[in-house]
């Protein structure tokens, strides 16, 4: 038969000393190096945040004329092509010359080259498609088909998305001089 062992008892634990605990290791860096680093983390996150609230602020323009546009292509179904085309038309144009305001007075192929060249779009506007677009706002019985329609959309949406704008904000502030 097996014998347990017995407890040990106050006669053994009486030389036994309490270790001491060594310091709790702190979060904050013990170097100056770590220090700097750090605040200058901090500083540049909160730079970067600071441009990215404006850059949205700044994109608002971008945000609401693609909301027109998904609305004339969710009304393109109800609504006869000459009135898509012009509302289209009308929305480009006005997100034109908020973007440069020499784009307001133009209604020619001036204007859809400069949708092209300021979108980089290769195959966009300022084609056969967008005289043709420009023709049905002018004259009331010239009509596009649905794949032009269709295409002129698409167009659209690419051009809001991608165009430049050199009034955009960036990283370090500009003091603009009047």
């Amino acid at each position: 038969m097996m014998t347990q062992p017995a407890p040990p008892s106050s006669q053994m634990l009486k030389d036994l000393t309490e270790i001491t605990l060594p310091e709790a290791v702190g979060w904050w860096p013990q170097t100056l190096g770590w220090q700097i680093l750090g605040v200058l983390a901090i500083a540049f996150l909160f730079l970067w945040v600071v441009y990215r609230y404006r850059l949205y602020r700044f994109n608002r323009y971008r945000r609401e004329a693609l909301q027109a546009i998904a609305a004339i292509e969710h009304s393109r179904e109800q609504s006869e092509s000459q009135s898509v085309m012009s509302d289209l038309f009308l929305v480009l144009k006005v997100t034109a010359a908020h973007v440069q305001p020499s784009q307001a007075s133009h209604m020619d192929r001036q204007f859809l080259h400069y949708l092209d060249t300021s979108a980089s779009l290769a195959e966009g506007f300022d084609s056969q498609t967008g005289q043709h677009w420009l023709d049905s706002l002018v004259q009331p019985d010239f009509t596009l088909s649905d794949s032009q329609i269709q295409q002129l959309l698409i167009l659209a949406n690419r051009w809001v998305k991608h165009h430049r704008n050199l009034n955009q904000p960036g990283l370090v502030w500009r003091r603009d001089e009047h």
